[in-house]
């Protein structure tokens, strides 16, 4: 996934292992997921179809950009939708994102409420689990959930089997265009031998996307008044943690973080060795350098820059 480069796909800096976990380095989306931000201010949906439309474009953008590089997401929904302050708009966590094999694709995995029926019945599948998802995630957009939000797993199950397919709400105050019905029930259709792909879907539904807008439309719009990640956790983005991300922040402290960056630096200290707090001095010894987290953490990011392993540079990026 380091590999592919898309302005609508969360890029990753860094990989780290400690321990055998792996901590993903990515930038900061500073109003979160699209999933808070309907928790938040949006409940009963988001009634505003133009930003929905460009919100689903730039997804379908991702997507075919994912099927270019032979890659499928696998979990598509609102929590995994990322917004930024200029209304940038990103798909993201790769956790169950895998490389689509020609045969035998069939691990039970995603999240229950979005899950491709294909997938939930444990039959193979491919491209296309992830228009499915993305058709729940445009009612999960309009309505403020997933249609199925509340099932029990055998009761989602039975939905599965059926025949039936979700559909977009509507009352008197909110109706949504035939372009917008079309485009979901292509979406959702449960046979995936019909069900269209990425480039198939933009193709076939230009006039439902001729009403997307730019970044600058979100912004504007379903960002204006909403709660960014400074109010929602001011504790957790204090300015001397955000240093890593501005280095001219880099020399403030917080006494109520110390012991918490302690922590993290004696662990990162612990697993990658003493060659990322140690430097030659001109007579060939080893002189050692206290070092905060954020230096440890960015050398670390040069270390696997020089070998190329793990992390995203202009050498081994794939332009969608």
């Amino acid at each position: 996934m380091s590999k592919i480069n898309h302005p609508n796909l969360v890029p990753a800096y860094a990989v780290i292992i400690i321990n055998n976990i792996a901590y993903i380095v990515m930038p900061l989306m500073l109003y979160s997921d699209l999933a808070t931000i309907l928790e938040f201010k949006y409940s009963k949906g988001i009634h505003d179809e133009s930003a929905i439309t460009t919100i689903i474009k730039c997804c379908l953008e991702a997507i075919i950009c994912l099927n270019n590089n032979n890659w499928f997401h696998r979990d598509i929904k609102c929590s995994n939708i990322f917004l930024d302050k200029d209304g940038s708009c990103l798909l993201g966590d790769y956790g169950v994102s895998s490389i689509i094999k020609e045969k035998g694709n069939n691990t039970y995995v995603g999240s229950l409420y979005w899950m491709a029926p294909e997938i939930a019945l444990k039959k193979e599948y491919s491209y296309n689990i992830d228009i499915w998802s993305l058709g729940i995630t445009a009612i999960e957009m309009a309505n403020g959930k997933s249609p199925y939000k509340g099932l029990s797993p055998p009761e989602f199950q039975a939905e599965m089997e059926s025949n039936r397919i979700p559909t977009l709400n509507e009352d008197e105050k909110t109706k949504w265009s035939d372009e917008f019905k079309n485009f979901v029930n292509d979406c959702l259709i449960k046979d995936p031998k019909l069900r269209p792909g990425a480039k198939e879907l933009l193709e076939k539904h230009q006039k439902f996307f001729s009403n997307a807008k730019g970044k600058e439309y979100l912004a504007g719009t379903i960002l204006k008044g909403a709660a960014d990640l400074h109010k929602m956790y001011p504790r957790k983005l204090k300015e001397d943690e955000q240093s890593f991300i501005n280095e001219k922040q880099e020399n403030k402290n917080d006494d109520n973080n110390n012991e918490i960056k302690n922590e993290l630096k004696n662990k990162i200290s612990d697993d990658v060795g003493e060659e990322m707090n140690t430097d030659e001095n001109v007579g060939g010894g080893n002189e050692k350098k206290e070092d905060t987290f954020y230096e440890l953490l960015k050398r670390k990011m040069n270390k696997n820059i020089n070998d190329l392993k793990g992390i995203v540079s202009d050498q081994n990026e794939e332009e969608c």
